[in-house]
């Protein structure tokens, strides 16, 4: 099963690349400079905040930026094809991807939180335990300190790009239970949390705070603040970075200092992500 997951997430990712509007892409290098354009792409976990940075920078300097999802590596690949200006990769660089010419600018971090039902007596977790839930193993509250009651484990579906940072960074590309029951919107998945004490979800913290009736459960006794993710301690954390490869055109950098001044990590902010400086 995670092998077949592993090989369709790739496929995907590469499918994903395929869609870039090369054409657009093309016309866009091929206009006068005073028409030209700066090309990001990559997560799409990243989509909405490189489109609010994109806004102020058209408007600071005049130049039309076109932002484009279908995942972090899709985007990696298509910057060492300079057919981008950009990747936002939604995770660091990993063995050989870490080459000298590419240069990853973090400018956010994130976190996956686990919550409950407020009614629910448990408030941590260990890592273990969580992924022994979600995958199954474990089926009752009462093996992890809670009442005598099934676990309900609700997710995203896997198309959702919470979904597939679940699967990356809280199942470690394990397969979610069978009994698994998928809601399509956040939403939908702290409704359903209110109304049931026995079950339990991922959300990420990009998405906006919880309701006082819903509970972020504390992971290897560390909860999820500012000061934990900054510093690595809690484990469910994302980092969020800017790449460029080789020698990048001055629009490139002059977005990637927006995005680390005071005003880009306000912006950071207010979409939801933790900012870093």
């Amino acid at each position: 099963m995670k092998r077949r997951y592993l090989a369709g997430g790739l496929a995907a990712a590469l499918a994903g690349m395929a869609a870039y509007p090369a054409w657009q892409w093309v016309q866009v290098r091929r206009a006068p400079a005073r028409h030209n354009a700066l090309l990001i792409g990559g997560s799409s976990a990243m989509y909405e905040l490189n489109l609010a940075l994109g806004k102020e920078f058209e408007k600071r300097y005049g130049v039309k930026v076109i932002v484009e999802r279908g995942g972090s590596l899709p985007g990696l690949l298509a910057v060492k094809r300079h057919a981008i200006d950009i990747a936002a990769m939604a995770r660091d660089l990993e063995g050989a991807e870490a080459e000298a010419q590419a240069h990853n600018h973090l400018i956010a971090r994130d976190a996956i939180a686990v919550v409950v039902n407020a009614r629910n007596p448990v408030r941590q977790l260990r890592q273990q335990l969580v992924h022994d839930i979600l995958t199954g193993k474990i089926d009752n509250w009462k093996t992890v300190g809670g009442t005598d009651g099934p676990i309900e484990v609700l997710l995203r579906p896997r198309e959702s790009s919470t979904s597939r940072y679940v699967s990356e960074i809280v199942l470690a590309g394990a397969d979610p239970s069978l009994q698994t029951h998928f809601k399509k919107t956040r939403d939908e998945l702290l409704a359903a949390i209110r109304q049931n004490p026995h079950a339990i979800g991922c959300v990420a913290t990009d998405d906006g705070g919880l309701p006082a009736d819903i509970v972020s459960l504390d992971i290897d006794a560390v909860p999820i603040t500012r000061e934990t993710l900054l510093s690595g301690r809690y484990p469910y954390k994302r980092s969020l970075y800017l790449m460029t490869y080789g020698v990048a055109r001055q629009q490139a950098l002059d977005f990637i200092a927006l995005a680390e001044s005071s005003e880009g990590q306000a912006i950071v902010n207010t979409a939801g992500f933790v900012p870093v400086r």
